[in-house]
């Protein structure tokens, strides 16, 4: 693992110190967890701009519906 420096308002490090006491979670551990949804989010996000993309060129794409599928239960785990 590498470490990184951030800078975090006090609001939200009280924040995270308060949602991770209870937990046992090391504050690191909480913005690992908040970084690794943010990136998902993301990934499906342009996974879903580019669907709309494609569905504008070509609506019946057979293919692209069945990608669609897949996304979907990968989104919901």
């Amino acid at each position: 693992m590498t470490n990184i420096q951030v800078t975090i308002d006090d609001k939200t490090l009280r924040q995270i110190d308060r949602a991770s006491k209870p937990l046992g979670l090391k504050r690191s551990e909480i913005v690992r967890q908040a970084l690794r949804q943010w990136l998902q989010r993301q990934a499906i996000d342009q996974f879903e701009h580019r669907w709309i993309a494609a569905l504008k060129n070509e609506p019946h794409d057979a293919q692209g519906a069945e990608d669609w599928l897949g996304a979907q239960a990968w989104s919901s785990k």
